[in-house]
Parts: structure tokens; sequence; C-alpha cells
């Protein structure tokens, strides 16, 4: 006489395991399926950098210093009042720009050191005609696009608004158009002082600042990462 075998059950650890590769896969299917894909791995290749000339001619760096500036006489090929900056930016993708801008104020070089002066003036750069491209201080909020003036905290301007580029150019974006001399005192300012500024344009792609530019949010009032504007319309 056969005897049909009997059926032997999965043992309770082995349902155990089955059900939480269930309910495993059944989250991660609901994870992804809600996933912006483009949003978190968006490939870009993000370039920008400021551009500096006087009266239209492009300034050359002085040994790494920065570009070496006249701010007395108004006929010197150099004179701060011919500054002007621009950013030239290209990219694939949404991204944040902000410019470092810097000075360095000395007194030439006493052996073989280069002496530098503790001048604490805040540069009045035009920021457009009288101010025009520069974000108010007072009365405005949310994304524009102009700039908002954070030197005081990192000597930074931010484009306040997150910026795509549909050019297959770079973009230029003017920064500093003039400068105010009526709004410091020139004349307290020792001859023979020399003035060097930098210039530093940095652009992160719009969901990273935090990681790259250690912010936890941005510092114009309301801004909204999730808006952008095309800078090449």
């Amino acid at each position: 006489m056969k005897t049909n075998p009997s059926k032997k059950f999965p043992t309770v650890p082995v349902v155990t395991v089955v059900a939480i590769l269930l309910v495993i896969s059944a989250t991660l299917a609901m994870f992804f399926s809600n996933v912006d894909v483009n949003r978190v791995f968006q490939l870009s290749n993000f370039s920008a950098q400021g551009v500096v000339t006087f009266d239209g001619v492009a300034a050359a760096d002085d040994g790494g210093r920065g570009y070496l500036v006249d701010v007395k006489n108004a006929s010197a090929a150099n004179y701060i009042g011919k500054m002007r900056v621009q950013v030239q930016y290209a990219g694939m993708g949404v991204g944040l720009i902000r410019v470092r801008v810097v000075e360095e104020w000395s007194t030439g070089v006493n052996n073989g050191v280069r002496q530098v002066m503790p001048y604490a003036i805040k540069m009045p750069y035009q920021i457009g005609a009288n101010n025009a491209n520069l974000y108010p201080a007072t009365g405005t909020s949310g994304n524009a696009r102009k700039w908002f003036d954070n030197r005081e905290n990192d000597y930074r301007f931010y484009y306040a608004t997150p910026v795509n580029c549909t050019s297959s150019s770079p973009v230029s974006l003017d920064l500093i158009t003039g400068f105010d001399t009526s709004s410091i005192d020139l004349g307290a300012i020792a001859d023979g002082t020399q003035l060097h500024i930098r210039v530093e344009a940095d652009i992160v792609q719009v969901n990273r600042y935090p990681q790259y530019w250690g912010m936890t949010s941005l510092p114009w009032s309301s801004a909204d990462s999730r808006t952008q504007q095309d800078i090449a319309a």
C-alpha cells in the first residue's frame, strides 16, 4: 500500500521572514513611487565666474591678490568709479548664485611683509542705476530678480531667486555697475594706500545649498527655493 507523504507547512520563522520581506517591498515601492527623481539626481554642468572690467577693459589679477583699484585718481584706468562686475553663468538645471566681494587695504611692503590696514568700510557699490538691482533692505519679501546684500554676515551678494538657463551660451548678470564716491571720506585714506578687490562667484544646485553653503535657510526674507527664473529669457 502506498502512503501519501505528509505535507509540511512552513515553520513559523519562515512565515515571519516572508511577511517582513513583503512589508519591506511594499514600503520601498511606495517610497520610490513618490520621489521626484529629477529633483534628487538632477545632473548639471554649472559654472559661474565674476568678470571685472574698468570702462569695458578686462581687468588683470594683481599677482593673486585680486584687482588693484585706485580710489582717488578719477583719471586712472583702474579708478573705482570705472569698475564693473558681471557674473557669467551657464549650466543645466536650477541653481543658486552668490558672489563674494572682499577688499584689502594696504600700505605697500615693508621688509618683505605687506602692511594690511584695518579699514572697516562698507563699500558703497552701485547695484544697477540708483541701486535698482539691489534687493531692498525693507518692504520686500520673497524671491526677486535682484541682488541681496549679505556682506555684513559673509561678504557676499546673493541673487535672490533660483535660476536656470536655456541658452547654450553663458548668460551675464550685472552686479556692480558703479560706485558712490560721495558716501565715503576718501580724504581720510592715506596717500599711497592700495586697495585690492577680490570677486569670487559661486553656484550650487538649488537643493544642495545646505550641504555646500552650510546654511539652513537662504538669507533674504521668505526665500522660496521651489520657484525659478530663466535668466536667458
